[in-house]
């Protein structure tokens, strides 16, 4: 049994000391992070309502309250699941600097994820080829876009990947990428290939002086912080407009890629290093794409169903 003798801390303390485990241990964006500090921080409100916090005090009876509290309020499946996710990372926490017993984490309920109960929708042919055409032109605007469709086809990154390039992340001596990744804070390095390549330097020879970001805004908007990422998204949407593709974004297009690199039969450890995904299990969701393909060619069994 773990030492619980009565320690007092504020409310704020504690959570500044949780967000550091979470920034210096597990690596998480600051988004991912605000997001955890909100819901620790009802939680110990709601079980200390001074805002001194006992840890001998606290009992899994006060977790229980808190969760069935919010999820009067919270009934949406998918903020109720995310809810739960923090609230096992902060009893795994706790547990392990010996505030609360082990094994309170596994005691929490638990709802059925059907985020991926159907495939990933990548585009059709006839979609990427409308998405081409639309990128045509030889205006500075068309060959924006075009550099944009192809880093998000070609080498599937994320909205905020693309964002945060910069002109130093190119290497044109080896013909690679460097990318960082807010989401799982990584880098990593991918190829260029030849048609990116082209169509970033098209880009770049078409601005009128070497720009902060690969992408940047000339108008700013209202939070400087997001401007690169806001302009990135809206040029993105632009083109898929222009396309008469509705209701799909730039997630498609990294879609399309992981599907079509599993339909030729790369490995699943390959297009997991490709997207940047800090888990395998994540792509695992495209081994549904296989499962669908056997379906099609599977032969009936001899003799009739067994």
């Amino acid at each position: 049994m773990p030492d619980r003798s009565v320690v007092v801390l504020s409310l704020s303390d504690c959570v500044e000391q949780y967000d550091a485990h979470l920034l210096k241990i597990r690596g998480l964006s600051k988004s991912t992070r605000n997001l955890h500090r909100h819901v620790v921080h009802m939680l110990l409100r709601s079980s200390f309502p001074a805002g001194h916090i006992a840890w001998s005090e606290f009992c899994f009876g006060d977790v229980v309250q808190f969760v069935t509290t919010e999820f009067q309020r919270l009934t949406s499946r998918a903020t109720q699941r995310v809810w739960l996710m923090v609230l096992r990372s902060l009893l795994r926490y706790l547990a392990t600097k010996g505030h609360i017993p082990g094994g309170w984490d596994a005691a929490l309920p638990s709802i059925a994820n059907r985020q991926h109960v159907q495939l990933p929708r990548g585009l059709t042919p006839q979609q990427v080829g409308a998405l081409w055409t639309a990128s045509e032109g030889s205006k500075p605007r068309d060959l924006r876009n075009r550099a944009l469709f192809l880093l998000f086809l070609r080498l599937g990154l994320r909205t905020e990947e693309v964002a945060s390039l910069v002109p130093g992340d190119i290497d044109w001596s080896t013909g690679s990428l460097k990318v960082r990744s807010a989401k799982t804070s990584r880098v990593r390095t991918l190829p260029l290939a030849q048609d990116v390549g082209e169509a970033l330097v098209a880009h770049l020879r078409s601005l009128h002086q070497r720009p902060v970001r690969l992408f940047d805004p000339t108008r700013k908007p209202p939070v400087p912080e997001q401007r690169y990422e806001v302009y990135v998204k809206n040029c993105i949407y632009y083109l898929f407009q222009r396309a008469g593709i509705r209701d799909r974004g730039p997630h498609s297009l990294r879609h399309t890629l992981a599907t079509e690199m599993v339909g030729k039969g790369a490995s699943f450890k390959a297009v997991s290093d490709v997207l940047g995904h800090k888990s395998i299990t994540t792509t695992l969701i495209y081994a549904k794409l296989d499962l669908e393909a056997l379906k099609q060619v599977a032969l009936p069994w001899p003799g009739g169903a067994r």
